[in-house]
């Protein structure tokens, strides 16, 4: 079978953020059965070096550079489309996708993210092709928070923007042949706001084999992580409030690192003794296994955190909210959840000064995280549905 993968970043088990990641993993377990191509934008120089490792000797491989300048005039260009459609809304990958799709026979467009959705008019030029669309997160979840959590001005740009999010994300959904979701959460959320009934669920690869990990890195005592692409804003606020939290509790035997690529200006001038702020690392699990305790204490986003799923998984206890437990452990039988800052200081220090109790909720979660969310489970619904 002839798939082109399309995205709206590099796809790379050696990505920078966790959709990357899970994208690249996608690629290469396609490319096992069949014949895949892959048209994706390229947004800075760290995606550009992925290329260059990766992909530069690759004639199954096409890139659209996107950058600042592109996004604000297809934005411009595209008011009447929810901005990160806009932004995405491109004529060179419109051109190249046509030109793959002609050349190389493609059968199916798997596409990521709901930007990608936008493409799904290729049907009406290709009758005989099917599209398929990974939904990252339910975007329409994601811009109902933004307005909850916004005033004036900013509240009107965002309702402006749900109410475009809405038309246009229900309108791709219910085009394509098949819809998968990252958990069980947003395929509720689909049905719900958009009678998506037959959606299917993609457990989703977040970026390490586990029984690959070296077992040697020594831990820090009283040490809590952070992990996350901070150039995220959801990333970024809930880093600021860990930090916040933590600096509330007069301890100085506990130690903050907050681990991910682009930080901005303000978290790296919060360095200190007791706070570091890594940026880019070459290998994230080695950096999260020094810690003791991984916090995430999120605020804004939707769908499922690969980044708790990792830290999960490589042995850490995690503490977040109810934010950051959607799509794994909403009831908090196995993350501990807590919302306001006083519930998230009480965990922290419950965990801090009981190593039993540490312990055993590590032990707890890791078995839940890799029973319940494994890939092998994935490589299987490919199998059922790229025949």
């Amino acid at each position: 079978m002839n798939i082109l993968h399309i995205s709206p970043y590099v796809p790379s088990v050696h990505a920078a953020h966790a959709g990357g990641v899970c994208m690249g993993k996608e690629v290469e377990t396609l490319r096992k059965k069949h014949n895949v191509f892959v048209l994706s934008f390229v947004n800075d120089e760290k995606e550009e070096q992925l290329i260059d490792k990766e992909y530069k000797d690759d004639t199954k491989c096409y890139f659209v550079k996107s950058n600042t300048y592109t996004k604000a005039t297809n934005a411009l260009l595209n008011l009447n489309m929810p901005i990160f459609f806009a932004i995405r809304n491109s004529s060179e990958f419109k051109k190249k996708l046509i030109k793959i799709i002609e050349e190389e026979r493609i059968d199916v467009i798997h596409a990521e993210y709901t930007a990608m959705g936008q493409f799904v008019w290729v049907k009406d030029k290709f009758p005989n092709i099917k599209f398929n669309l990974v939904e990252h997160d339910v975007t329409k979840q994601s811009y109902d928070r933004y307005v909850k959590d916004s005033t004036g001005f900013k509240r009107i740009y965002n309702k402006w923007q749900a109410n475009l999010v809405e038309k246009y994300e229900g309108n791709c959904l219910k085009k394509c042949d098949e819809v998968f979701t990252l958990n069980t959460k947003d395929l509720d959320l689909l049905k719900k706001y958009y009678s998506i009934k037959d959606a299917k669920v993609i457990t989703p690869y977040y970026g390490v084999d586990f029984s690959n990990v070296n077992k040697n890195i020594k831990k820090v005592p009283k040490t809590i992580c952070f992990v996350g692409q901070m150039a995220r804003t959801e990333n970024h606020d809930a880093a600021m409030r860990l930090i916040n939290i933590v600096s509330k509790l007069n301890r100085k035997d506990i130690k903050i690192n907050i681990i991910g690529a682009y930080p901005s200006q303000e978290l790296q001038n919060l360095e200190s003794e007791n706070i570091h702020v890594t940026g880019f690392v070459d290998s994230i699990e080695d950096e999260i296994m020094k810690n003791d305790i991984a916090v995430f204490p999120l605020m804004l986003g939707a769908g499922i955190k690969f980044k708790i799923l990792l830290a999960a998984g490589l042995g850490l206890p995690v503490i977040t909210t109810s934010v950051g437990a959607e799509g794994i452990d909403a009831e908090g039988k196995y993350l501990l959840l807590g919302q306001s800052d006083e519930e998230l200081s009480n965990l922290i220090l419950k965990l801090v000064d009981d190593e039993e109790l540490k312990n055993e909720v590590a032990s707890n979660l890791q078995k839940y995280v890799l029973d319940n969310f494994n890939w092998e489970k994935s490589v299987a619904l490919f199998d059922e549905i790229y025949k």
